[in-house]
């Protein structure tokens, strides 16, 4: 017997709650396929109330999820889900899951795609460069005028307005932001700092794999396919392979050299006639001037 059913079997009373709880996570586990594990440190709950609600679109479900309740959850279904055992390990911190039957894969492809901005707070790190565009702020003068001055932002009184005179960074990729430039940038309504939620595994067929494995990249591979799609259309041509992509360029490569062939051994046909009768005249040409230079007396009548 685990140490987990060890501990669920305790004599002191369980809350009708957490029962409640712990029999909603088994029968999710019980009725998805698949399912994600993602950490949910320091997300806020207005990120995560607009997460479930894109989720739910696909006929997803996102729970936050206490680690211990879960384990119990899991020890209940491992029979009827081989292998979900191994996603205990991962259960750490601050955790929620999404239980689907859509791939799994394009779930996180989803959810990277789908980062929910926020305001900036002292502290955050810039994961790119932050930008104050140029523009009316709409903000009348006065004593915010203080604070674009304190970090350097040209701007102009226009139209009874603050206007930034032209786009400023004000805090660059990598950097920790002030509470000066989270302050502003409050004020102004920007949020620049993008926040998602964090696939750290995935249950999929009785296997958990984790997130070093998972992290896909579209454009790289896009890049790649493209080129290898290159690669082998220049190998088809070059070594005469025909395929329904390259015929035509594998005739027009060999009309070409054929061309080039009769050419350079001057023999005639309507393709090599002009080419062959201007590569004559200039090399009788070259040959004039060569002679002139050297006997010009030769001409000289």
């Amino acid at each position: 017997m685990s140490l987990y059913k060890v501990e669920y079997k305790r004599t002191k009373p369980v809350s009708p709650v957490k029962v409640k709880r712990l029999e909603e996570i088994k029968n999710y586990l019980k009725k998805y396929k698949y399912l994600l594990l993602v950490d949910i440190t320091n997300v806020t709950a207005p990120v995560l109330h607009e997460s479930r609600r894109l989720l739910k679109r696909d006929g997803s479900v996102l729970k936050v999820i206490k680690n211990t309740l879960t384990r119990f959850a899991i020890e209940e279904v491992k029979k009827e889900k081989p292998g979900i055992e191994k996603i205990e390990s991962f259960l750490k911190g601050q955790k929620a899951i999404i239980f689907t039957d859509k791939n799994p894969f394009e779930i996180q492809l989803f959810l990277n795609k789908n980062k929910i901005p926020r305001a900036a707070k002292a502290g955050d790190i810039a994961t790119r460069d932050i930008v104050i565009p140029a523009g009316n702020t709409n903000f009348a003068p006065g004593p915010i005028l203080s604070m674009f001055n304190k970090l350097k932002i040209p701007i102009k009184i226009q139209e009874g307005s603050i206007w930034v005179s032209k786009d400023t960074v004000v805090a660059k990729a990598g950097e920790t932001i002030t509470a000066d430039v989270a302050d502003l940038l409050g004020k102004l309504g920007i949020k620049p700092i993008e926040v998602g939620l964090n696939v750290h595994a995935i249950y999929l067929d009785g296997n958990v794999i984790k997130a070093e494995e998972i992290n896909i990249d579209p454009e790289y591979y896009s890049e790649l396919f493209a080129t290898a799609v290159r690669e082998a259309i220049n190998l088809s041509i070059n070594s005469g392979y025909p395929t329904y992509e390259t015929i035509e360029d594998i005739v027009k490569k060999a009309h070409l050299e054929a061309v080039s062939l009769a050419a350079n051994v001057v023999f005639i046909t309507k393709d090599t006639a002009e080419q062959i009768l201007g590569k004559l005249y200039r090399e009788a040409l070259s040959l004039y001037e060569l002679i002139k230079s050297k006997n010009p007396e030769v001409f000289q009548s």
